[in-house]
């Protein structure tokens, strides 16, 4: 890969707000490694390809068309045809945390063409190319994450800030450079990646403030620049300013809620190929909770799926369904009929293991997804189908200890005790919040399986350290009382 010396780190603009600029005979430069590229992609020559693609990126790294879709695609293939994934010694010599704004955007696109799925990599291309003043690329580095964050249903709230934080950069800039078309995507792309993180994070407050703010600029861009024609129309009008800042309002009385949707319906009607225009719809059809609504946003992301094929509207789909049965299953635990509650249990079982099931083939790198179809698959009882998805899933620190917990408990249920043993053991020692509820569980289920096993002294210590906890929990105390004494 071409190195960019420090001494060579194109000079900050005098303008704040500036692109980077690329000379005509740099793009020329670039060209001629991209087309070597290209032929080394068509020969399965994969590794070389990326290096190439990355080495004219250094000369022209706001080549979108001409390189980095072209790159991605090349990952994508390198892949499937078996291509291993970065080493830590690979993070370690190209960083993405480089101080020379270049290098560490080219490191990042290094890393992203080796393993395209990895969400780090392609925040770093985000974040770094934001750092170049390279747009474009940071654009649609934007859309790439976006679409990993809405395939990622673990991604963490500073992930989600991070972004939007970049992307309201990006806006800010164009915005200040007079490309209001350019301003206008950011600030969209801005506001639907704090919708997605609403519905991830309900309780966070901090979420609509962002999405007022960003609105309020969305609105004033909108009514300085655009023309009344589609549904970037301008909103200078005073009603249309009021429907957008409406549109991120969480609480509007009923009659404003059905006027907004009328609205949102309208818009997506004329511009079915905009996902803002059905994003929007699915928003408010989603926002009062109602089963009706629901059911109606469902219905749109299906007819969306089979006419596009692209299945984040499936997902969400699924995902509004999910919650539907969630509530209901709420409904149900608080009318406190027994048969009613294992009857749509087994409904709600059944619907989900479908959707994680398919998830998995979609999107088969996603280590969060295959924890949530192995939880899906220890509900139903499946737990040799269970346990080698939860020993793929627990390199992923957020799942670590959880992927220990239930493989112990599904190698207690088919009695292999001197398996679950050292897996809780060593879930255990590597937990740092023994007296959380995660911790208590591991303790638990360890003591369940050596009182199985026969290890009855081990047993008792490990039920006497969970009293220590919490002298109430489970069955405990009778479970420690019901042990055979000594000797």
């Amino acid at each position: 890969m071409a190195k960019s010396k420090k001494d060579n780190e194109p000079a900050p603009p005098v303008d704040d707000n500036a692109r980077f600029e690329t000379t005509r005979e740099n793009q020329l430069k670039a060209g001629k490694w991209f087309t070597r590229s290209r032929e080394l992609a068509d020969k399965r020559q994969y590794d070389y390809a990326i290096e190439y693609y990355v080495n004219g990126l250094e000369f022209w790294p706001d080549a979108v068309e001409d390189a980095l879709k072209a790159l991605h695609g090349c990952a994508v293939a390198r892949r499937h045809a078996g291509g291993g994934k970065p080493g830590f010694k690979d993070t370690l010599k190209r960083s993405m945390n480089d101080k020379n704004a270049m290098q560490a955007f080219l490191n990042a696109v290094w890393l992203f063409g080796h393993d395209s799925e990895n969400n780090g990599f392609i925040e770093g291309m985000v974040r770094n190319a934001c750092r170049l003043r390279a747009d474009d690329a940071a654009m649609w580095a934007g859309g790439v994450y976006l679409k990993a964050l809405e395939g990622t249903p673990k991604a963490s709230a500073k992930q989600f800030q991070a972004f939007v934080g970049h992307i309201e950069e990006l806006g800010d800039r164009a915005a200040a450079r007079d490309e209001s078309e350019f301003a206008l995507s950011a600030y969209q792309m801005g506001i639907d990646t704090l919708a997605l993180s609403r519905r991830r994070f309900p309780k966070d407050e901090t979420i609509d403030n962002r999405i007022r703010d960003l609105s309020t600029k969305l609105t004033i861009l909108k009514g300085k620049y655009q023309k009344a024609e589609s549904f970037r129309d301008s909103l200078s009008d005073e009603e249309e300013q009021k429907d957008l800042h409406d549109l991120e309002r969480t609480v509007q009385d009923t009659d404003r809620v059905e006027e907004l949707i009328t609205k949102a319906q309208e818009d997506y009607e004329q511009n079915p190929d905009d996902h803002r225009t059905l994003t929007n719809l699915v928003e408010l059809l989603c926002r009062r909770e109602s089963t009706e609504d629901e059911t109606r946003a469902i219905g749109f992301l299906v007819e969306a799926y089979k006419r596009t094929k692209a299945y984040r509207w499936k997902q969400r789909a699924e995902d509004i369904r999910i919650k539907q049965l969630n509530r209901k299953s709420r409904v149900l635990a608080k009318e406190g009929d027994p048969q009613a509650i294992k009857t749509h249990a087994a409904s709600r079982l059944k619907f989900e293991l479908g959707v994680f099931r398919e998830r998995v083939d979609q999107y088969p790198t996603d280590l969060r997804v295959k924890f949530e179809y192995g939880v899906r698959l220890f509900k139903a009882g499946k737990y040799d189908d269970a346990i080698p998805l939860f020993q793929g899933a627990r390199s992923d620190p957020k799942n670590r200890a959880a992927c220990g917990l239930y493989l112990g408990r599904c190698f207690f249920r088919k009695d292999y005790f001197d398996q679950a043993i050292p897996t809780l053991t060593e879930t255990i020692e590597g937990y740092d919040d023994a007296e959380g509820d995660v911790g208590k569980m591991l303790h638990y289920w360890l003591g369940r399986c050596e009182e199985a096993s026969g290890d009855v002294e081990s047993a008792r210590k490990t039920y006497g350290k969970i009293l220590q906890m919490d002298y109430n929990y489970k069955d405990v105390r009778a479970r420690l009382d019901g042990l055979p004494e000594e000797g």
